[in-house]
């Protein structure tokens, strides 16, 4: 049988004719590894370069994100898995776009330039060498950010077209890179060597997971031999999927990590750690913050200040790349981090709950929302359980199942209404609602500041008049004008709540609460999936009115599971 060896990576799978390679992205025609979704894209999105993230190229500029599907690893909490596990699932949301077009549309956006990111550029190669040449075309720039496990042609063929890349490392072993499906760690750390020397800008990220601190230490090493002024940003693991939060460490341990690499590179970021000082750029001379930088969600960093200059008061050149600027844009057209993925799992969870459990129905549903411009309002849409309920409906009726949409959308409502009319009459604690740290609050627009009222509660987050796009860290002294009487807090990876407490002490929060101790970590509802805040809200109306009789969470996720088993629904995703 005719085969071709693809050479786009470092598998260099054989494919044989008519056929396509572990990635799913080439197939074999005519002795050739061709395209099977050339120029196609599932996300185009203006962002800010740091949700990329870059943190020394360019600083605060949007850029526009486009990402396709599919990936050449399969690593263990990949988040977005929705993105590269089973890339045909998403075809009908895929948007076929010559390049020009999409440049195009940067342009109008106003970015800077173009960055595929999201999933894997190797498995788009042609696709990613024709938008880069289209970029530069138009006076663009261009970068990605890959797992950089690629093979030497693909490597030179990016080369002369990258303005920038982020490197995400797997680890340093040949083990961490066989858990992804990989044959070892040599591609990926030849990859960063190969485009630094080739004059690309290079930022490397590792993740780190609980209980594997060499590796991060090790690829710190590796990368430090190549160049130790390279940023190395650091991924505290988050458990997105559900169930892993074993392999989450804590933010101490965290920031512990980051200490011991810092002696060995000289830029090291700490993401995904709420209250981390870890994100600010300083002067490697002297130590002076450059670029102060505060934590803007899950992958997310933003500029609050940047140094005036292209040198540091000591005289020592601020060490980026481009000019830096704390130039914000919180339209709801910006997106970026994790909600575009986190958007699309959430839009197949609706789906698939209410009976539309098709790949390929699906696919249009998510093909048609990415082309109206409604994922990036989605986060905001279902920000109350009506909002959820009502996307819930729009979704179901879009897929072909608009009754079982409007059943299940009343069965919840009336499960909220339940909990609701038991804490009637009963007074309304007040409640501030934080995410990991004291000083990182949730703002108004999040969900989890609805369910608080759904429970019972007031949340004085309200107060303080910024959304999730605004996302600032707030001072001690704004947190006790609030007069909190309960605190809640909300933390993907573990933080239990004699860590939390402490952490308020250490910040100046002396909030009543805190001195009564009254202060607990949000149940997640994990095993209803996306449906989980039902149960989440009869966790917190226990908490806040005990006598009132609410159900226990245990009989409200199995109400939901009911609901949704009565449409021939199912649960596919575990947060």
């Amino acid at each position: 049988m005719l085969t071709h060896e693809c050479r786009c990576c470092a598998h260099h799978c054989l494919i044989p004719e008519g056929e396509c390679g572990r990635c799913g992205m080439y197939r074999g025609a005519g002795g050739a590894a061709v395209e099977v979704f050339p120029d196609s894209y599932l996300a185009r999105y203006p962002t800010a370069i740091e949700t990329v993230p870059f943190l020394h190229f360019w600083p605060g500029h949007a850029f526009y994100a486009v990402s396709s599907v599919g990936c050449n690893l399969s690593c263990p909490g990949c988040v977005s898995a929705i993105l590269t596990t089973d890339p045909g699932t998403l075809t009908g949301a895929l948007v076929r776009l010559p390049p020009d077009e999409v440049v195009s549309e940067a342009e109008a956006a106003g970015c800077r330039g173009i960055l595929f990111c999201i999933n894997e550029p190797a498995v788009s190669l042609p696709t990613v060498l024709r938008l880069a040449d289209a970029a530069h075309d138009a006076g663009l720039l261009f970068g990605c950010s890959t797992n950089g496990y690629l093979g030497d042609e693909a490597t030179c063929a990016l080369a002369p077209l990258l303005d920038c890349v982020n490197v995400g490392l797997k680890g340093a072993s040949d083990a961490c890179y066989r858990e992804c499906g990989g044959a070892s760690a040599g591609p990926a750390f030849r990859t960063v060597r190969a485009l630094h020397e080739a004059g690309v800008h290079v930022e490397v990220s590792a993740v780190y997971v609980r209980g594997r601190e060499d590796e991060v230490v090790s690829a710190a090493e590796r990368v430090a031999a190549t160049d130790a002024a390279i940023p190395f940003q650091i991924m505290r693991f988050m458990p997105f999927s559900g169930g892993e939060e074993e392999r989450a460490p804590a933010a101490c341990e965290a920031e512990d990590l980051a200490e011991t690499v810092s002696s060995i590179l000289e830029n090291v970021y700490l993401f995904n750690t709420p209250g981390t000082s870890r994100l600010s750029t300083r002067c490697p001379a002297c130590g002076r913050i450059l670029i102060r930088r505060a934590f803007n969600g899950p992958m997310g960093a933003r500029n609050e200040w940047v140094h005036p200059g292209e040198r540091c008061a000591c005289g020592a050149r601020v060490p980026v790349s481009g000019r830096m600027t704390t130039e914000w844009r919180p339209e709801a057209r910006y997106a970026g981090g994790y909600r575009p993925t986190r958007g699309l799992e959430l839009i197949r969870g609706m789906l698939a709950a209410a009976g539309v459990t098709d790949r390929a129905a699906q696919g249009r549903v998510l093909a048609a929302e990415l082309a109206s411009g409604g994922l990036s309002t989605l986060h905001e849409r279902i920000a109350t359980p009506r909002g959820f309920c009502s996307a819930l409906r729009s979704y179901a009726a879009a897929g072909g199942r608009p009754d079982e949409g409007e059943q299940l959308a009343s069965d919840l409502l009336s499960i909220v209404s339940g909990i609701r009319d038991k804490t009637v009459g009963m007074g309304r604690p007040r409640v501030y609602m934080a995410l990991g740290h004291p000083l990182a609050p949730l703002f108004a627009d999040k969900p989890e500041i609805s369910l608080i009222s759904s429970a019972g509660g007031y949340p004085v987050n309200r107060n303080l008049g910024r959304s999730d796009r605004d996302a600032r860290p707030v001072t001690a002294r704004e947190i006790e004008a609030l007069r909190p009487e309960v605190v809640f807090y909300q933390a993907v990876a573990p933080v239990d709540t004699e860590t939390f407490v402490r952490a308020c002490l250490d910040a100046g929060v002396l909030t009543e609460a805190v001195r009564r101790g009254a202060v607990y970590r949000l149940p997640a509802g994990k095993k209803t999936g996306f449906l989980g805040w039902a149960a989440s809200i009869a966790a917190v109306a226990g908490i806040l009115h005990p006598d009132a009789g609410c159900p226990a969470p245990g009989e409200v996720e199995e109400a939901v599971l009911s609901c949704v088993r009565a449409v021939g629904g199912e649960i596919t995703y575990g947060r």
